[in-house]
């Protein structure tokens, strides 16, 4: 287990089998079905990936709706999970370690329909993957990621939660970004929307990457959310301007 008050941007892939192995229930509620529906419109014909699929309960609700999808994780327990839960022939898994490996080669520019992950954004510099997922995506394909938030509590009051609100995460497991910092996720898009999925949730979409902007990202300064998830403390804490 990580000690509290370590870093753990880079939990192992022993802890996640640890995780899977503890059988945490990720059903897919109607109301995240619903939305996804709504933007994504998925269909037969389809292609998508589901990055950080864990034991694959979101990607096997994409390939339910018709899609071809391969779910990526790094835990082979998850994935052994995964593939024990039921197969068809549009769905597979791969084994990748999406933040240290090579990118797999079936993962080449402009052949996705949609790329989705949910709840595990803040654990794979997001800066970096979405100029890949960029490049993966057809000019009229969409990212399409779940996230947990930590509502900014206000100046000078302690923090509370509202019944059917969640406190703040007491593991590595449930890493949370701020509210005020989503505005910073899809820098480089020619359209971001954020959309509410309950009390502690929100659903960051992307479309369209500009890659006129690649090259001047590249020589930013780090900063913002890739500064604030490589710090020790995982709590984001920036301005959103």
């Amino acid at each position: 287990m990580i000690a509290a008050g370590t870093d753990t941007s880079r939990l192992s892939a022993a802890d996640w089998n640890q995780w899977a192995a503890a059988g945490h229930p990720d059903d897919v509620g109607v109301l995240e079905a619903d939305h996804f529906q709504r933007i994504a419109s998925p269909m037969p014909g389809k292609t998508a990936v589901d990055l950080a699929c864990g034991t694959g309960h979101w990607t096997r609700q994409l390939a339910a709706w018709g899609m071809t999808v391969t779910g990526y994780d790094f835990s082979d327990e998850a994935l052994r999970r995964a593939e024990a839960a039921g197969s068809c022939p549009r769905l597979s898994y791969t084994l990748w370690d999406i933040v240290a490996d090579p990118i797999p080669p079936a993962l080449v520019p402009g052949q996705l329909d949609v790329v989705t992950c949910r709840h595990g954004l803040p654990y794979l510099e997001p800066g970096r993957l979405l100029t890949d997922v960029g490049r993966w995506l057809k000019p009229s394909g969409i990212f399409y990621a779940v996230v947990q938030v930590e509502p900014a509590a206000e100046p000078g009051s302690a923090q509370r939660h509202t019944p059917g609100s969640r406190p703040s995460p007491s593991t590595p497991f449930d890493l949370r970004l701020q509210e005020e910092h989503l505005c910073e996720v899809g820098a480089g898009w020619a359209k971001r929307e954020v959309h509410q999925l309950g009390l502690s949730r929100r659903v960051i979409v992307l479309h369209g990457y500009e890659w006129s902007r690649v090259m001047d990202e590249s020589l930013a300064p780090v900063g913002g959310l890739a500064a604030a998830l490589a710090r020790p403390d995982r709590t984001v804490r920036e301005d959103a301007s």
